[in-house]
C-alpha cells in the first residue's frame, strides 16, 4: 500500500470512529466495535473482521444498520458490508468481562421510572468503576483499519421507523411545503444560515422526509462528520441512560460537539423537566458555535403545551415554517412519481382521479402506490379504474364526505390549541366562541346535518345561534378578518384552510 493510500485509510478510520461514537455513544462503541480488527475489500464487498464471536453476533444482530449508516455517511453509495470472524486473532479477554448495561439498550419503558430523572442528582447512580484495561473516556483510539469503504444504496441503513431519502428528486414541492423546502435548501447550501429551523405540521406532511434529506445533504455535500438525526424520545432515553449509567459529561460532548443536530417529534418533550433543561443548554451551545439545528413537531413551538417559554423561544429563534397536508396537485405528482419508479404503466389521468379522492397524508399516498403495485402484478393486462377503486375502497372516498361532528371538533381544537371538550362547554371566551362558530360552519358545510342537530351537539345551542354562526364565519372569511389563536391573530381564511387540510389528512 502506498503512502497516500495509507494516509487515506487513517483518515477514514478516524471518520468512521467518530460517526459510530456519535450514533451509539462511547461506551457502546468501546464495548462492541472495539473488537473489530480490520476492514478489507473483496470484490464488490467490504469485509469487516471481528476478533470475538460474541461481538460479531452482537454487531450483526443489533448494530449492522448503524455500521452501514456510518460507512454511508462517510463514503456514499457503493458496495456492501459484511462481517467475518478474524481467523488468526485470539479472542480478547475484554469480551469475557462481566455483563454491563448497554446504554443503547435503554428503552422508552424506562422513562416512567427515570423520567423525572428529572432530578438528575437524586437519580444518578454512583460512578461506575473503570476496569484497568478500559481506556479513559477522552482517549478512545482508532481501532478500525479501513482501506476503501462504500455501501450499497439498496440496503436501507436507517431504523425501520423512517425511510431514507437520498436526494431532492424524491421530494415533492408545492404550495403546502414550499417555504419549508426553500429553507431546507438554504441550510443545505450554507449550513448554519438559519439555525434553528423549525418545521411544523400535522402527520404525513413530509417533515421527517425533509429532515432526512437535509441530514444526507449535510453529510455528503459538506462532508460533515457529526450530523445527528433522531427523535425527541431517543434524545430523552439517551439522557436517562447517561444519568443512570455512563454519565452526563459524555452525553453533553456527544450532543454539543456536533456539526448539525436534527430532532423530530419535539412535542414529546413537555413534562420532562430535566430533559427539557438539557435540551435548552444544548441549543444554546450549538447556536453559539454557529452550527445547524433543525426541529420538527406537530405545531409551532410557542403552541406546544408545557414546553416552556425559554425552550420554545429558542426553538423559534431561527426560522419557523409550517407544512400543511398535500394538496391535489402534490398528491397527484407524488403518486405518479411512485408509480413511474415501479414502472406500473397506469394512466396519469387515472392517477390524478385517484389522488383527488384521498386525504393529504403522504404516507397514505405511498400506501396506495404499494397496493397498485400488487394489483398490477396480479394481472397480465392493464388494470381498469373499477379494479383500482375496488382495491382502494377503504382509502379513497368518491362523491361523499366521511366527516362527522367529532372529526370536525377534533380538527378545530387541534388547530386552535383548545381542549377537545371546549366546543361543547358553556365557555364564552373569544377564542372558544370563535372556534365553536367555525366548527358549526364546517359541520353545516360537510355533514349536511340540520341546524338543530348541529346546535345540540355543540353545547346545546339554538337553531338560530347556528345560523348566525355560519353567517358570521362566512363573512369573516370574505372580509379577511382574523381569529385569535394563542398570542397571534391569524386570518380566518388561513385558519379555515388549516382545519380543512387536517380533516382531509384524517
Amino acid at each position: 500500500m502506498s503512502v497516500t493510500e495509507t494516509a487515506g485509510a487513517k483518515d477514514l478510520t478516524g471518520e468512521l470512529q467518530d460517526a459510530l461514537i456519535n450514533r451509539l455513544g462511547r461506551d457502546c462503541f468501546r464495548m462492541w466495535f472495539g473488537q473489530i480488527t480490520q476492514c478489507r475489500r473483496a470484490g464488490r464487498d467490504v469485509i469487516v473482521d471481528v476478533a470475538a464471536q460474541f461481538a460479531l453476533d452482537r454487531i450483526g444482530s443489533r448494530y449492522m444498520g448503524d455500521l452501514r449508516q456510518a460507512v454511508a455517511d462517510i463514503c456514499g453509495e457503493g458496495v456492501g458490508v459484511s462481517l467475518q470472524l478474524a481467523a488468526s486473532k485470539p479472542e480478547p479477554a475484554a469480551a469475557e468481562t462481566a455483563v454491563q448495561a448497554d446504554p443503547a439498550e435503554t428503552t422508552s419503558t424506562d422513562s416512567a421510572a427515570v423520567d423525572d430523572a428529572d432530578d438528575p442528582p437524586k437519580r444518578a447512580a454512583a460512578p461506575r468503576r473503570r476496569a484497568r484495561s478500559e481506556p479513559p473516556v477522552d482517549n478512545v483510539q482508532p481501532l478500525l483499519q479501513v482501506s476503501s469503504f462504500q455501501t450499497t444504496g439498496s440496503d436501507d441503513p436507517l431504523p425501520a421507523r423512517r425511510r431514507r431519502v437520498a436526494s431532492w428528486d424524491q421530494i415533492v414541492v408545492g404550495k403546502s411545503n414550499k417555504l419549508a423546502a426553500t429553507a431546507a435548501r438554504m441550510i443545505c447550501d450554507t449550513p448554519g444560515s438559519a439555525s434553528p429551523l423549525f418545521l411544523w405540521g400535522t402527520h404525513g406532511t413530509g417533515k421527517t422526509q425533509l429532515m432526512d434529506v437535509v441530514a444526507t445533504e449535510l453529510r455528503r455535500r459538506h462532508r460533515l462528520r457529526r450530523v445527528i438525526s433522531m427523535t425527541a424520545e431517543e434524545f430523552t432515553n439517551d439522557f436517562i441512560g447517561s444519568v443512570t449509567g455512563s454519565g452526563l459529561p459524555g452525553f453533553r460532548r456527544r450532543y454539543r460537539d456536533v456539526d448539525a443536530l436534527l430532532i423530530d417529534e419535539v412535542q414529546f418533550l413537555p413534562g420532562k423537566r430535566a430533559t427539557s433543561r438539557e435540551m435548552l443548554y444544548t441549543i444554546d451551545s450549538i447556536v453559539r458555535a454557529g452550527k445547524q439545528l433543525v426541529f420538527a413537531a406537530d405545531r409551532p413551538p410557542m403552541e406546544i403545551p408545557g414546553l416552556g417559554q425559554d425552550l420554545a423561544g429558542r426553538m423559534a429563534g431561527g426560522m419557523v415554517c409550517s407544512m400543511t397536508p398535500l394538496d391535489h396537485e402534490m398528491r397527484t405528482q407524488m403518486l405518479q412519481q411512485l408509480c413511474e419508479a415501479e414502472d406500473l404503466g397506469i394512466d396519469h389521468q387515472m392517477l390524478a382521479d385517484i389522488a383527488g379522492n384521498v386525504c393529504g397524508d403522504g404516507r397514505v399516498v405511498s400506501g396506495i402506490a404499494c397496493r397498485l403495485k400488487a394489483l398490477v402484478s396480479m394481472h397480465d393486462e392493464p388494470v381498469t379504474y373499477d379494479q383500482i377503486t375496488e382495491i382502494l375502497s377503504d382509502l379513497i372516498s368518491i362523491g361523499s364526505s366521511s366527516y362527522g361532528f367529532a372529526d370536525i371538533q377534533t380538527a378545530v381544537c387541534n388547530t386552535m390549541g383548545l381542549p377537545k371538550d371546549a366546543l361543547q362547554s358553556k365557555g364564552q371566551s373569544r377564542n372558544v366562541s370563535q372556534a365553536r362558530m367555525l366548527a358549526m360552519y364546517l359541520a353545516r358545510e360537510h355533514t349536511g346535518a340540520t341546524y338543530g342537530d348541529i346546535g345540540k351537539y355543540f353545547g346545546q345551542r339554538s337553531h338560530s345561534a347556528v345560523i348566525a354562526a355560519t353567517r358570521r364565519i362566512a363573512g369573516d372569511v370574505e372580509k379577511g378578518k382574523a381569529f385569535s389563536i394563542g398570542n397571534r391573530n391569524i386570518p380566518a381564511k388561513q385558519v379555515l384552510e388549516s382545519v380543512q387540510n387536517m380533516l382531509r389528512s384524517g
